[in-house]
């Protein structure tokens, strides 16, 4: 009678676990709502501790999220996890890991004003320290792509492309074509200022860059006009409008 009694109790335990795993499989998915995520999905810029930043969230699905960054031209992609919370949603995305200035971003997304806020947090903190994300969403409140053009000068050809990224193009010295060397940035422009933020190089005479743009002069039957120019850091750059 014993026995019968406990293959009893272990048959309904067995049941009862059943039960209970088809109800947790069946049961409601839990992740980020279809609305909050259409709303976070996009391109967003701004600012990484004193230096400029370019963070693309261009994938969310239940809990998982992905897109990249970029920073003094360089882009690394990101993966990681989403939490709905309210109105807002938490990240945390890490970085692939295979650059030594890589990390985790710890980022927040508020719905009500489009804006990411956060930390960097580096993977090798003897290599690069936290610092502070401030992003505001690509096209808002006056902040776009904005292409610039192509400029010409002494350091070289500089171009503006998109997403706030920057290069400068040039041949180590005159009359050498043998091999083209390309030096990456990150820019922002406010009003007639531009703030470039360069990669480690040995051409450009500050890292941190600051140019004053001047518009361009029509030219009239007297006098001739002059394309738009860069002038700062004792360079001048000048618009390339041929062809």
């Amino acid at each position: 009678m014993m026995k019968i009694q406990s293959y009893r109790t272990i048959l309904f335990a067995l049941f009862f676990v059943a039960c209970h795993s088809r109800q947790q499989v069946s049961g409601p998915m839990t992740g980020v709502s279809d609305s909050l995520a259409s709303a976070a999905v996009g391109t967003y810029y701004g600012h990484y501790s004193k230096g400029l930043i370019t963070l693309a969230i261009n994938y969310i699905s239940g809990s998982t999220a992905s897109g990249y960054d970029i920073h003094k031209g360089l882009r690394r992609n990101l993966n990681g996890e989403v939490v709905q919370k309210g109105e807002r949603l938490s990240f945390v995305l890490k970085e692939p890991g295979g650059n030594p200035y890589d990390g985790t971003f710890f980022l927040s997304f508020d719905s009500a004003t489009n804006k990411i806020g956060g930390r960097w947090v580096p993977a090798d903190s003897t290599k690069a320290h936290s610092g502070a994300v401030d992003l505001i969403r690509m096209g808002a409140s006056g902040v776009k792509d904005e292409y610039l053009g192509e400029f010409l000068g002494d350091l070289g050809r500089l171009n503006f492309g998109e997403e706030g990224v920057c290069t400068l193009e040039y041949y180590p010295s005159k009359g050498d074509n043998s091999q083209l060397i390309t030096v990456k940035g990150s820019y922002e422009l406010k009003g007639d200022t531009l703030r470039i933020d360069w990669q480690r190089n040995a051409r450009t005479p500050v890292l941190n860059m600051k140019l004053l743009r001047k518009a361009a002069v029509e030219g009239t039957d007297s006098t001739g006009g002059s394309p738009r120019r860069l002038v700062g850091n004792g360079v001048e750059f000048v618009e390339n409008n041929a062809g």
